[in-house]
């Protein structure tokens, strides 16, 4: 993985070199960016400068060593949960050939993915202390090839206050030559404590046209590239979802048809709210990463409808694959109630993030929105 390779971030790519070349690499760097904006892989390239330097050496073992992510000295952290192989305990060097395929599949590939990737959806994945006690022991050690050691810690937001508290005491007295790299999408989600002694880089979301010149350089049309890249705001990730068609998007759709049709039932028909009980206690049965997912997409599917309501198709790219009837849906979401069904999605998805009950959240979201939908 060399800079090159990743989409876009030209001013930090330019800042990592020139930092690199003056010879201020900072022990411990937090890359922070949204969703599909390159994070992961822009840390594992500038591990692999780190590690091999600037200019691949002649045989160039360093620089394949790294981009199989085989390297002695670079070692990952990532969010687990035990599964049916990993019965206690899981700690990420259990699920090290699962993470390889991952990575190598879509380096963009979001926390969900992960999750899909090793049979956790249903759970909650962390990054605990016998975590942290594994790479600290790893990072204590002299390198293999003598020179660096690099940790790179995988949506960070995940590592619980004991694993930080017990990572924070090799981060303020580290070995020579040892280079922490935090991933992260939301830095409020981080302890403090560990932000104040990071270097922080920023990642600015993929322009549209970044995210369809990518696609074009991978062999999609000029079509595909224009669509994928609208759908994606930003986020690689959701380009390429959206062109393999890997979103769940139907099923999503179908739930969102099923929701909406229920709420505008109960004006009329007080015994649809029913409906809206089973509706959110089926939700409640699916994982935290799948309910927040739905949430993402129904917020997107309001937005398109305003956008549609207002005649400026341009900007919407929703086709349905059920028999909703998406122009009518939008002709209920206007101006009046936009901004508050957004605010009552966003509220639902930190609810759920912060692990509360989810059949609650969905059935307080549900009633509000038999308000909102008819409040245009």
């Amino acid at each position: 993985m060399l800079f090159r390779d990743i989409v876009g971030q030209e001013a930090v790519k330019v800042e990592l070199v020139r930092s690199y070349k003056k010879g201020r690499v900072s022990h411990c760097q937090l890359f922070c960016g949204a969703k599909g904006s390159g994070s992961l892989p822009l840390a594992v390239a500038y591990a692999r400068m780190v590690l091999c330097g600037e200019v691949s050496g002649p045989d160039q073992s360093c620089d394949l060593k790294v981009s199989e992510l085989k390297h002695p000295d670079l070692h990952f952290i990532y969010p687990v949960a035990n599964t049916l192989e990993v019965k206690s305990k899981a700690i990420s060097v259990n699920f090290l050939q699962q993470w390889r395929k991952f990575f190598h599949s879509n380096a963009y590939g979001s926390l969900y993915d992960w999750y899909l990737s090793i049979g956790i959806e249903n759970k909650q994945g962390k990054i605990g202390a016998d975590e942290v006690s594994d790479i600290v022991k790893k990072m204590s050690l002299k390198s293999y090839e003598g020179g660096w050691k690099v940790a790179i810690v995988w949506m960070a937001e995940k590592m619980n206050l004991s694993a930080t508290n017990k990572l924070l005491k090799l981060i303020e007295e580290p070995p020579d030559k040892t280079l922490f790299l935090f991933v992260c999408e939301d830095a409020s989600l981080l302890a403090e404590t560990l932000i104040s002694r990071c270097q922080i880089i920023r990642l600015k979301n993929l322009s549209l046209e970044k995210v369809s010149a990518e696609l074009l350089s991978r062999g999609y049309s000029n079509e595909e590239a224009r669509v994928a890249s609208i759908k994606s705001l930003g986020n690689f990730n959701a380009a390429l979802k959206f062109l393999n068609n890997s979103l769940n998007e139907k099923l999503f759709e179908e739930w969102f048809l099923s929701w909406v049709r229920s709420a505008f039932k109960v004006k009329k028909n007080k015994e649809a709210v029913l409906e809206l009980i089973s509706w959110s206690k089926a939700l409640s049965k699916e994982g935290r990463e799948t309910q927040k997912s739905f949430i993402s997409f129904a917020l997107e599917l309001f937005r398109q409808a305003l956008l549609k309501n207002y005649f400026l198709d341009s900007l919407t790219n929703f086709s349905p694959s059920t028999d909703f009837n998406f122009n009518s849906f939008s002709e209920f979401i206007t101006g009046k109630n936009i901004e508050e069904i957004s605010s009552e999605l966003e509220k639902a998805y930190y609810n759920i993030q912060s692990n509360g009950n989810s059949q609650m959240i969905f059935m307080d979201l549900s009633l509000k929105l038999t308000r909102l939908i008819h409040n245009s």
